[in-house]
């Protein structure tokens, strides 16, 4: 009768550790979802020879002819997204992929809205994904990076809402 027993005292601690780790699981992906609930993410992909790609690259030309210089031919990652309810010019995120431009928190994506026959710069290079939330301020949807770090547009350009340490 012993060995019955240690047997179903082993099977009984198989049972509760998945049943354990399946709750944690599941609590860390509530807990995921919270902070992206409320938010669209932004697809980037690369589109060469597209109006998107050419605007890119010529937001971009100084970096990509440094990495052209270092030997290296950058992935321009480009998506599009609306930002304002009666948004008129397109709204335009960029990031480049190289190994000299992408650190070890990861590579920079900028945001740029066309202005008649230019671009301004809303977000210049922020590390992490990206979504969009719904609250907005100044007419523009806060911009959320890696689910935790809120940017707010001031009516010119976004501006992060984290204290610098």
């Amino acid at each position: 009768m012993r060995p019955a027993a240690t047997v179903m005292a082993l099977s009984g601690l198989a049972l509760i550790t998945p049943a354990g780790a399946n709750t944690a699981k599941h609590s860390a992906h509530r807990h995921h979802a919270s902070q992206s609930s409320g938010t669209i993410p932004v697809e980037l992909k690369s589109q060469p020879g597209t109006e998107l790609d050419n605007a890119a690259r010529s937001l971009n030309t100084d970096l990509l002819e440094d990495a052209t210089r270092h030997n290296e031919q950058p992935i321009v990652l480009t998506g599009t997204a609306k930002l304002a309810p009666k948004q008129k010019g397109t709204i335009l995120f960029v990031q480049l992929q190289s190994y000299r431009l992408c650190g070890s928190a990861g590579c920079t994506t900028s945001i740029y809205r066309k202005n008649g026959d230019k671009w301004d710069t809303l977000l210049d290079s922020v590390n992490g994904t990206i979504r969009i939330a719904r609250q907005r301020h100044n007419g523009m949807a806060d911009i959320v990076v890696d689910g935790n770090d809120r940017w707010v547009f001031d009516g010119q350009k976004y501006q992060d809402t984290l204290n610098s340490p």
